[in-house]
């Protein structure tokens, strides 16, 4: 039987208002440097302007960032 897997995405309009007084200190860039306050809401507002919704938490193939999120994985079971 094959299992379906979804990764977890955050949206980003609840994460602004969320985050609206607090430091954003858990986002990382493409070699696990963390990065700045500064450095993420630049990121987000880079995203935004690109019309995305939705921050994958992980390299998703096929993630659709519009609002779709991550598509699903099969996943043989052992």
């Amino acid at each position: 039987m094959t299992e379906i897997r979804r990764h977890i995405s955050v949206d980003i309009h609840g994460l602004l208002n969320i985050y609206k007084n607090r430091k954003i200190d858990f986002m990382e860039d493409g070699n696990g440097r963390f990065l700045s306050d500064k450095e993420a809401r630049a990121e987000i507002a880079r995203l935004q302007a690109l019309g995305h919704n939705l921050i994958s938490s992980v390299d998703c193939d096929g993630f659709d960032p519009f609002g779709g999120g991550c598509p699903g994985h099969p996943v043989e079971e052992a």
